[in-house]
């Protein structure tokens, strides 16, 4: 009965840790908000991010693409440079091009893109680490937006 105890207790902290670890894992992603989410105007196709949670070692990127299978990174994503952001709160970075993710940043959004139909179907603003860290996928995220 003690070894049987000493086991169950066992699994319980083995349990806990392992939860730990994953919400460790999933709270790592910065939380991105969109605004508008799904009303993007036509004739003023912006949206307006703010940021939560960045990362402290190195910043992130934010891409307009098609939405990516679940799992799987997108394929098809706007070729514009106005279609992306840089974000990092690192002052080298901003010195090299980077915006800060402390305020407000505006992103324009494409209805139409070199591969991309953002009016008959599902778009997202696509969030990675940056070259700092192209190893890290924990900031990967893709975010659905869609036009009114």
């Amino acid at each position: 009965m003690n070894t049987e105890k000493k086991l169950k207790k066992l699994v319980a902290i083995m349990a806990v840790a392992l939860l730990a670890i994953s919400t460790t894992g999933a709270s790592a992603a910065t939380k991105v908000t969109v605004t508008p989410q799904f009303k993007v105007s036509h004739t003023k196709s912006e949206v307006v991010l703010s940021f939560k949670g960045l990362p402290t070692a190195h910043g992130i990127y934010v891409t307009q693409c098609m939405a990516p299978k679940k799992g799987k990174a997108p394929t098809s994503c706007d070729p514009s440079e106005t279609s992306k952001v840089w974000i990092s709160n690192l002052a080298a970075d901003q010195k090299t091009g980077a915006t800060s993710g402390s305020g407000k940043v505006t992103m324009k959004v494409d209805a139409y893109f070199k591969g991309g139909d953002c009016i008959h179907t599902t778009c997202v603003l696509y969030v990675t680490s940056d070259h700092n860290a192209p190893t890290d996928r924990s900031e990967d995220q893709a975010i659905p937006f869609s036009f009114s």
